[in-house]
């Protein structure tokens, strides 16, 4: 057999960091080995390093190619012509569905727990939450100008992944997703019209 083509070379790597996602999934970082994954991919480990230096590189990679999916995901939220709080509160509708998911909490969790120990994945762990909160943020500017952009969408997150984690739980997920998505976003908005008003009478009394 000659060379592969590129295309075919790239539908190889989309593979390897499916399977190694898989494997991520199932065992975490410190249990998967290399030698597992050769085997499930029918490969050689050679051909694994052809691509990655070692598994750090390998996990480095599947984590990229999530955060990048999670980043277009999230910035795809909202119909054309919709208005600033419409885009946050798809945003925010978005991103429970990842977090929901039982799938992208199992890589999530492999990431944090091996990052506790690893200074190096550590700051890769908060550069990448960074990237991936940056169009969430983006959307809480623009929809609330008058509050800390920041501090705003770590409280929304903060909402909702404590109620993400339970319903991870549940036997049903898609069955609870929506009425619990909207109970805290019903919340989260209700305690910026407070905010807003408390706000406002403050400087009318000081108007005065």
């Amino acid at each position: 057999m000659g060379r592969p083509t590129k295309a075919q070379a790239q539908a190889w790597t989309q593979e390897l960091l499916d399977t190694a996602r898989i494997l991520f999934c199932e065992r975490g970082y410190a249990s998967a080995s290399l030698d597992e994954l050769a085997v499930r991919l029918r490969c050689s480990k050679h051909s694994i390093y052809r691509r990655f230096a070692d598994k750090e590189a390998l996990f480095v990679a599947v984590v990229d190619r999530d955060v990048a999916r999670f980043i277009a995901d999230l910035s795809a939220s909202g119909a054309p012509g919709s208005s600033p709080y419409e885009i946050l509160r798809a945003m925010a509708r978005t991103y429970f569905g990842f977090g929901a998911s039982r799938d992208h909490a199992a890589l999530y969790a492999a990431m944090n727990l091996e990052a506790t120990t690893s200074p190096r994945l550590r700051v890769l762990a908060k550069q990448w939450a960074a990237q991936a909160l940056a169009p969430l943020q983006d959307a809480v500017a623009a929809a609330i100008p008058a509050r800390h952009p920041g501090e705003m969408c770590e409280i929304l997150i903060d909402l909702l992944d404590g109620a993400a984690n339970r319903l991870r739980l549940s036997e049903d997920i898609p069955a609870g997703i929506e009425t619990t998505f909207s109970i805290r976003w019903e919340y989260f908005v209700s305690v910026q019209v407070q905010d807003h008003c408390a706000n406002t009478a403050g400087r009318d009394d000081l108007a005065r």
